[in-house]
């Protein structure tokens, strides 16, 4: 049964929200963990991020990024996160995850957070308070990785009372057979999927702000 987004899609009361849009994450040549950068990929991810972007900038609705932005020193980071597993050379190499992606860059009223502790988008960072100062009570969630921190940020954003979108096509993870049991059993209960182009194309009929 198709979804009915409309309801939730008042520019005035809606955000994108990026996680780790990053070049690290996304680019392929340069990928912490290869198997993401890869599905982000296949799956033409940048393009579609970016054409949400520019439709909510279109409309006034709110772009956020949040970005992982730890220490390249790693002084003052906790030793429990089992990530390392997933990436190659963990012990001899930084795990930054560099720049926003080129083709993703902030534009003048656009929000950046950055994250140093933690792997979800509220965690440690002013998120839920900028969203709330703004009226959002709607967020769409986009980026990587649908393994950790779409997952997390998507259950933290319905924990704390926002209807949360996921559109499919905006978010990668490894391997992409997970992601698709993820959003099948496990998204679905806290955010309604979608394609990106369900979203495009009821905001292309609406005014620019």
């Amino acid at each position: 049964m198709a979804i009915d987004l409309a309801p939730h899609l008042d520019p005035a009361h809606t955000a994108v929200v990026a996680l780790e849009v990053q070049q690290h994450m996304l680019d392929p040549k340069t990928a912490l963990i290869p198997g993401v950068a890869a599905h982000a990929e296949a799956i033409g991810l940048v393009r579609n991020v970016a054409a949400l972007m520019a439709a909510a900038r279109r409309l006034g609705a709110p772009v956020v990024y949040v970005s992982d932005e730890r220490r390249e020193d790693g002084k003052g980071a906790v030793k429990n996160l089992m990530i390392g597993r997933a990436i190659a050379g963990a012990e001899s190499r930084s795990w930054s995850h560099g720049p926003i992606h080129h083709l993703l860059t902030p534009q003048p009223g656009d929000i950046s957070l950055g994250r140093e502790h933690g792997m979800t988008g509220f965690y440690t960072t002013p998120l839920d308070a900028y969203l709330r100062n703004l009226e959002v009570t709607t967020v769409i969630l986009v980026g990587v990785s649908a393994n950790i921190a779409v997952a997390g940020t998507a259950i933290e954003a319905m924990n704390l009372g926002y209807r949360v979108i996921v559109p499919n096509d905006c978010i990668a993870g490894d391997p992409p057979e997970y992601v698709q049991q993820l959003l099948k059993f496990t998204i679905r209960n806290v955010a309604m999927v979608a394609p990106v182009q369900a979203i495009l194309d009821h905001w292309a009929g609406v005014p620019a702000a």
